[in-house]
């Protein structure tokens, strides 16, 4: 082996045995209740992005299970009907979350909309001030530029009168 290699492995295994150490660190409780952590954030991600898939599975679950028992009829139609019952209370859940979600995109319309007209308000204001204070100039540099004619024309005239 090349000493690059050998020394890219001689970092790995540092690094595995820094993680292993990290892991030994910490407490089994603290390892499960971050690995129940990250699990319950995944669900709730899966259920988020696939309500229905998610009610389904819940169905197919209760049957499973329903299917387990002694008298397969009756606990299928016992598990069937608790399963229609998660499902449906799935679909609600999910049909909140969606009204939820189209509560917030209309709130979130509304406020852009809002700023959007903010801005056009102030945009306008701005504009009719610039435009106020430019024919102001305008007037002011026409009254300088008509005084300068006039100083201009007497000046002429003094000065051919003295001829």
């Amino acid at each position: 082996m090349t000493d690059p290699k050998r020394e890219e492995i001689k970092a790995r295994i540092a690094a595995a045995q820094e993680r292993e150490a990290a892991l030994a660190e910490r407490s089994f409780a603290e390892r499960a209740a971050d690995t129940a952590s990250d699990a319950t954030e995944k669900f709730t991600a899966f259920v988020k992005e696939r309500p229905l898939t998610a009610a389904a599975g819940g169905l197919v679950l209760g049957v499973l299970i329903a299917s387990l028992f002694k008298a397969p009829r009756q606990a299928a139609a016992r598990g069937g009907a608790k399963a229609v019952g998660l499902a449906a209370v799935g679909a609600e859940i999910a049909s909140a979350f969606a009204a939820n979600l189209l509560d917030d995109a209309s709130d979130i319309g509304k406020a852009g909309a809002r700023r959007a007209g903010d801005l056009s308000d102030t945009m306008g204001d701005r504009a009719r001030s610039l435009g106020r204070s430019a024919t102001h100039r305008l007037g002011d540099t026409a009254d300088a530029a008509r005084i300068a004619r006039r100083e201009t024309g007497k000046a002429i005239a003094r000065a051919v009168g003295r001829r």
